[in-house]
């Protein structure tokens, strides 16, 4: 059978992967029914192409051309990915209607989709992450998994899939604005391939960075089992200097890692793939300036903050290995994929401000948090030529965490530790925790007639989370290390879909959609027996409903995909307070309505044309606990009302064998509010930024080479401000706030060869 390629851009490459039924859609073309695993390319051949190529996805757990899912899917390919340079979500945030981000530095990132968040602080995550068949981070509010998130190596990426919307059907717990899928490319079983690759950088009134990714794909027998190895190592310069230490670019980073991955296909209608993944980022500060609570004006100058001594630190490890087992039936089609990941993650905060002993001694908090995750999904599909095509799926998972907090006194220009002064540590802080989870899914989609069929779809879940507080120093009364919390939830929940699609024409179908999500309940972090803190917090409970339009032009220059929603949001997990405790309550309502637009457009030959942009408008519809200053009609935290992404590309033939291409991309993050507050205050506006990046390159047989420039405005833009009145600095005596900021002008080269 004919394949469809990744992009038609792209150059076909031989599929490695068994085959899957295929259906035919309504524009008389068949579905991809391999899936296609393309060879990392630098710049593709596209100075006669005058389509779109076919995207396609497996957003639906099935493979389908992105311009017939019903549902709204912004994919990234690896084209889009290497020549726009994208390395981490804050590259992948301007490039997605509705995606947004607030983020503290690498690798501590949340993300929300349509507005779906309760603040920078979230207690889990509302989007989902997935590693292709693996979940990513903690589905509970008690091992931060709603701040760590990957640092993928963007060479070995086929293509990133971002699903807007609830997912509790397909994906369950965590999946409540939607999901952002990784998808990794395969070992090819018949072709001996490599690539590398150098890229150097240099940030505007900061330091230079430098990266290197390297990939071997070695056939071991043709046609059945193949390897394939990648490695990446990558310093990110600093930008942020330290007004009070007198130090420079405070803020590099560095993240590295790699990838081994093996399939077999002992047959043609089975595979087994194994693979094992390793990133470690090590972060050396902050990306945060310190701003004036009136003005938003810099305090200590640009590009300034003034923080303890080796505060602002992060480090991270995870590991991931998983075994993916495919198998076709012919009645159906089998996936099972079993994996164990772990992340351990290290962050040190300045509490001075919270606490100051006096000159030189101030105080440093160490966040120490391990997670372990394993994982196991079967999963049957029909083929999707049946009159009623079905899926059906049990997912299991087993989680641990451990949280540990120490805060302990420091010198505040050296950042080395002193003696207590009180004779016994600080605080000293354990909170280990597990979670259980199982679940059941199944999805029926009833052809009623060539042009429209309905999609229905269930899932039940239920958890069982353990959580225990365990402290000792200070803040506790007792040097002895002592049992305050220990206490136990279960919950369950059901989440649904219903999508009826219809065809209007070959090319142009209308889709409605009513889908659910949630997020997992769980025990409070408060003793038992304290009036007014329930012993847990519920389930919160979210339905979508939407209608979508998308149309491709006759000629494939052209394609849309339009989409209107509503979202009621109950039972949102806000943090309040009765002093001195701080927990998690069920209470709260909001909605979020809005329109999406992603429009491509090849009005010339050789001439690339692609525009995104969202209006959302996010809000509470009945007022935050006390003292909470969160009222109805607020908006929700960190939330644009309108964000857009226009970008141009031109490919071009050059002489003697060489290709080129120039192109550029304007992304605009409207205003938004920050964190509801408990003291009083009132919250603050995050102005809105924009952002202009260019690009070129040649190609010649083998060898890429690019130039770019990110940000070429040098923008200050503010992606997370602690806003409100400030916070006092004892060292300084400056009222101060603080605020992450995008990276300034980045110039940056790459050159890479492939054999």
């Amino acid at each position: 059978m004919p394949a469809t390629s990744v992009c038609a851009e792209i150059p076909q490459a031989r599929s490695v992967s068994h085959s899957v039924p295929a259906r035919q859609d309504q524009s008389g073309t068949t579905d991809q029914v391999t899936r296609q695993h393309q060879p990392v390319a630098g710049i593709e051949d596209q100075a006669h192409t005058m389509e779109l190529g076919s995207v396609v996805v497996t957003a639906n757990r099935r493979d389908e051309t992105l311009q017939t899912v019903a549902a709204p899917v912004s994919v990234l390919t690896n084209r889009d990915i290497e020549r726009q340079h994208l390395e981490d979500f804050a590259d992948y945030a301007g490039t997605v209607p509705g995606l947004n981000y607030v983020s503290m530095g690498p690798g501590q990132t949340e993300l929300s989709l349509r507005g779906i968040a309760s603040g920078s602080a979230q207690p889990s995550a509302s989007v989902g992450v997935y590693v292709d068949e693996t979940p990513y981070g903690s589905s509970s509010v008690f091992a931060t998994g709603s701040l760590t998130t990957p640092d993928l190596d963007p060479t070995d990426l086929e293509r990133v899939e971002v699903l807007r919307g609830p997912q509790g059907t397909l994906y369950g717990a965590g999946a409540l604005g939607g999901v952002i899928r990784f998808i990794t490319i395969d070992p090819d079983t018949q072709s001996l391939s490599g690539r590398v690759q150098l890229e150097g950088n240099r940030v505007a009134g900061g330091g230079s960075g430098f990266s290197t990714h390297g990939m071997i794909n070695l056939p071991l027998i043709t046609d059945k089992m193949a390897v394939r190895a990648t490695a990446f190592d990558r310093t990110d310069p600093g930008f942020i200097d330290d007004a009070g230490l007198g130090k420079r670019n405070v803020n590099d980073s560095r993240v590295k890692g790699g990838r081994v991955s093996l399939l077999w296909m002992p047959s043609e209608q089975t595979s087994l793939r194994l693979m094992t993944l390793a990133q470690n980022l090590n972060g050396d500060g902050s990306p945060s300036v310190t701003l004036h609570p009136l003005s938003n004006q810099p305090i200590y100058g640009d590009l300034q903050q003034r923080v303890a001594a080796k505060t602002g630190t992060f480090a991270g490890r995870y590991r991931l290995s998983n075994a993916t087992l495919k198998s076709d039936f012919g009645w159906s089609s089998l996936t099972a994929s079993s994996s164990y990941s772990t992340l351990d993650a290290r962050s040190q905060p300045d509490d001075t401000p919270l606490l100051y002993l006096g000159p030189p001694t101030g105080t440093v908090q160490t966040n120490t948090v391990r997670q372990t995750k394993a994982t196991q999904e079967l999963r049957l599909q029909s083929p999707t030529d049946q009159t009623v095509e079905w899926l059906g799926g049990v997912f299991f998972t087993h989680e641990t965490g451990s949280n540990l907090q120490h805060v302990f006194p420091i010198n505040y220009a050296t950042g080395v530790a002193v003696a207590s002064p009180f004779g016994m540590p600080i605080a000293d802080v354990s909170l280990p925790s597990t979670y259980d989870a199982y679940a059941a899914y199944a999805s029926l989609t009833f052809h009623i007639s060539e042009r429209f069929d309905v999609e229905m779809g269930l899932r039940y879940s239920h958890d069982q989370q353990h959580f225990q507080e365990i402290g000792s120093g200070v803040l506790f009364g007792s040097a002895i290390p002592m049992v305050l919390v220990d206490k136990k939830s279960a919950d369950s929940s059901n989440t649904y879909s219903l999508t009826p699609r219809f065809h209007i024409s070959d090319t142009t179908m209308i889709y409605g959609r009513v889908a659910s999500g949630f997020l997992p309940g769980g025990p409070n972090v408060v003793p038992a027996g304290i009036p007014g803190v329930p012993a847990t917090f519920s389930p919160t409970r979210l339905v979508n409903y939407e209608l979508g339009l998308k149309t491709t032009s006759a000629d494939h220059r052209f394609t849309a995909d339009l989409s209107a929603f509503y979202i009621d949001w109950t039972r949102i997990p806000l943090t309040t307070f009765i002093n001195p405790y701080s927990f998690l309550t069920d209470a709260g309502k909001a909605d979020s309505k809005g329109l999406e637009a992603t429009i491509q457009f090849i009005p010339v030959q050789g001439v690339r044309l692609a525009f995104n942009s969202a209006y959302t408008h996010a809000k509470l519809t009945s007022a935050a606990p006390s003292p909470s200053n969160g009222k109805a009609g607020d908006r929700l935290p960190y939330s644009p009302q309108f964000t857009a992404n226009v970008s141009a590309d031109y490919d071009f033939p050059l002489s003697g064998g060489w290709k080129g291409f120039v192109g550029a991309t304007y992304q605009f993050v409207g205003s938004r509010m920050t964190d509801f507050a408990f003291d009083g205050s009132a919250r603050s506006t995050v102005p809105s930024y924009e952002t202009l990046a260019l690009r070129a390159g040649a190609s010649h047989d083998q060898w890429d080479f690019h130039l770019y420039v990110k940000n070429l405005g040098n923008e200050r833009g503010i992606v997370q401000g602690s806003g409100g009145a400030g916070r006092m600095n004892p060292v300084s005596g400056m009222n101060e706030n603080k605020a992450t900021i995008i990276t300034p002008r980045q110039m940056g080269v790459s050159v890479s060869y492939s054999f």
